[in-house]
């Protein structure tokens, strides 16, 4: 099931995604719903981030190639972004002027559909409403000169993430491509994670618990570029659909 959060004729609803139409629907998808008779054509709406979490979990070091010779983690490195940093499909990502080298990281993300505390890797998974694609934007002189990441990688826009929830996914078992301006510049599996999606959950669960809605970016590979007034970066995920934001320099 595809799940979207959209704006239409003035009001912000969620709405299933059936070919090129929404379906509305009565709640959030992670609580009770009923399916509407509202429809819209996608093409006719406004998509949304489709989650506002209250908290966003992001993984370091999470993909042997983005280690860069160092040894892997022996457990997730896990560190926060901030409810400000999200922006849904479309939405411009504003790069501060004094941030210098900034840049894409290709994810998936994954979305939390129920309280989830002290949960084993084995049922973590079954706490997962479903996946979206995320961009988690770095500030890399900020990262190198700050104590912690605060504005490095929690910025205001420095989270994109969308523009679907597509559920009954394996997080094992998908590609994640970043392209700026049409040219493709990472390529990550996610069977190449240090760390799978259900480890990171169990883990972080372990001390937090985690809402619906709450997410959780699970690490990028390869190597990423520097950002640059009027660039395009798209990140897609076939099974998912393409995540497409500007950039502009203040």
């Amino acid at each position: 099931m595809k799940f979207a959060r959209y704006e239409a004729d003035g009001q912000t609803a969620y709405g299933i995604v059936e070919g090129d139409v929404i379906r509305r629907i009565s709640a959030a998808p992670f609580e009770s719903y009923e399916t509407l008779d509202d429809t819209h054509a996608v093409s006719d709406v406004k998509l949304l981030a489709p989650t506002t979490p209250s908290i966003i979990f992001f993984m370091g070091g999470n993909y042997m190639d983005h280690l860069a010779g160092a040894e892997p983690p022996a457990y997730p490195q896990v560190y926060t972004k901030t409810p400000n940093s999200i922006i849904g499909p479309g939405e411009t990502i504003v790069v501060p002027g004094l941030a210098g080298s900034v840049q894409e990281e290709a994810e998936l993300v994954a979305v939390i559909g129920k309280p989830c505390r002290n949960v084993s890797e084995a049922e973590a998974l079954d706490y997962v409403l479903g996946y979206t694609c995320g961009n988690d934007i770095s500030a890399r002189d900020w990262q190198a000169s700050d104590p912690t990441f605060w504005r490095a990688k929690a910025s205001d826009t420095f989270s994109p993430i969308g523009p679907y929830i597509v559920t009954d996914l394996d997080p094992n078992n998908l590609v994640i491509t970043a392209r700026v301006n049409g040219e493709q510049v990472q390529h990550c599996r996610t069977p190449d994670m240090v760390h799978d999606t259900a480890a990171c959950i169990s883990y972080i669960s372990q001390s937090v618990t985690l809402g619906p809605g709450d997410i959780i970016y699970t690490g990028t590979g390869g190597t990423q570029v520097d950002l640059r007034e009027g660039d395009v970066v798209e990140i897609e995920i076939a099974e998912i659909g393409t995540l497409t934001n500007p950039v502009v320099v203040e």
